[in-house]
């Protein structure tokens, strides 16, 4: 009997069985953690893409309500967007109740909301500041994330994954700008439209056929495409200054907000002026354009440009001193013809300079505007492609269009923003 004891101990047969009989559930929990590993930084981006999603979109409707919406009304808005977002399908039938909006969470018991796997808390508050009225939104989304069984081996059944959002709008709130209006004064913008000048018996008409002739006067009297581009000018100007909450008729600086300035071009640029606060400088520069000359926007463009670009810290020196940590820069661009120069040899030649300045613009985030007024096909075609996007490409054919144009160009560039702020 103590011989057949001796020989079991000293047998080594069946201990790779034992050892993997022994590591098994820590191999299994391992293999387990790298799968769900994975999955749980998949499912942490889904919830912040959701909750940055939701945020945004609850700021969005503060803005876009004029204030209107109530807090509790938002905060339904963020529930909302949360139950459509890719993360709620990673939820159970039961955590899904947290993301109703017809429930919006604070519907359901205190026994079901304490058992859920899931948890929104969603925080608003609204500031006044000299310049208008703020909103703030944040949301936080805490997650028990259930774990693969593999790993209860090892004594894990769940792992907690947050994620939070804020977003900040505004209302009335002003939009910090500068814009730089680049404006076509060449010799067809002599020619009349077809609105009829009621103000006047009779005048030169002027066409493509009679210009630069000296001719009688005839009647009725048109409005021509200059005076029609200095009551568009005068309609943008109006409607930024009643946007602008800071602007002061007669104050020095006119406005805290806005800076724009204006630069005319016929086969060449017009003498520059620098970007002044509101727009009292550059409204009485576009009244006081004449009609004349070719057409070669190259050089006036790249005036405007140098002006706003993101390496030239003018600009944003220049807002900060105002308490403006952010602006939009804005370029309008306008022409009523094609690129001549001063010659029609030099068409294509100038026709790329201002695609290429357009193309640098842009890729400095400049926002750029085109108006193609009564233009030919060739004008339109490369203020279509100046142009940021086809939203901010205008193509108007008589004088109401074009003063409906500008005046829509000075309602979006003085929209208040809804951002992420982190």
């Amino acid at each position: 009997m103590k011989t057949r004891l001796g020989a079991l101990l000293r047998d080594r047969q069946g201990n790779f069985a034992i050892m993997t009989a022994l590591t098994l559930p820590f191999l299994m929990g391992v293999a387990g953690a790298g799968l769900e590993l994975t999955r749980a930084l998949q499912v942490k981006s889904d919830m912040q893409n959701a909750a940055d999603a939701a945020t945004l979109a609850a700021a969005t409707k503060f803005r876009e309500s004029a204030g209107e919406k109530s807090d509790e009304e938002l905060k339904t808005e963020v529930t909302r967007f949360l139950s459509a977002s890719e993360f709620a399908q990673e939820l159970s039938d039961d955590d899904k109740k947290m993301l109703d909006p017809a429930l919006a969470a604070n519907a359901l018991s205190d026994v079901e909301k304490k058992a859920a796997g899931v948890a929104i808390g969603t925080a608003t508050s609204r500031f006044k500041t000299d310049k208008g009225t703020g909103f703030k939104v944040s949301t936080t989304i805490n997650y028990q994330m259930p774990l693969n069984p593999m790993l209860e081996f090892i004594g894990a059944k769940s792992i907690t994954l947050s994620a939070t959002s804020t977003s900040q709008s505004s209302f009335n709130n002003g939009a910090p700008l500068s814009m730089y209006l680049v404006l076509d004064r060449s010799g067809s913008m002599a020619f009349k439209t077809d609105t009829v000048d009621k103000s006047k018996y009779s005048c030169s008409n002027y066409d493509a056929v009679n210009w630069p002739n000296p001719m009688r006067s005839t009647r009725p009297c048109y409005v021509d495409k200059i005076t029609s581009l200095k009551t568009a000018v005068s309609f943008l100007v109006e409607t930024l200054n009643t946007s602008d909450p800071t602007y002061k008729s007669n104050g020095n600086p006119a406005s805290q907000l806005v800076r724009t300035s204006a630069i005319a071009y016929n086969d060449k640029a017009s003498p520059t002026q620098g970007l002044d606060w509101g727009t009292k400088r550059s409204g009485g520069y576009v009244n006081a354009l004449s009609a004349t000359g070719g057409t070669d926007a190259s050089g006036a463009l790249s005036a405007a440009f140098e002006a706003l670009k993101s390496s030239n810290p003018a600009e944003a020196n220049a807002h900060k001193e105002s308490g403006n940590e952010s602006f939009q820069r804005i370029i309008v661009l306008m022409t009523d013809g094609e690129m001549t120069g001063n010659s029609a040899n030099w068409s294509s030649f100038v026709d790329n300079a201002v695609r290429t300045t357009c193309a640098r613009a842009k890729a400095d985030d400049i926002k750029i505007y085109t108006v193609a007024f009564m233009a030919p096909d060739k004008g339109k075609s490369l203020l279509q492609a100046c142009a940021t996007s086809l939203d901010n490409y205008y193509a108007p054919e008589n004088m109401e269009e074009i003063v409906a144009a500008f005046g829509d160009i000075a309602k979006k560039a003085a929209g208040n923003v809804s951002r992420l702020t982190n």
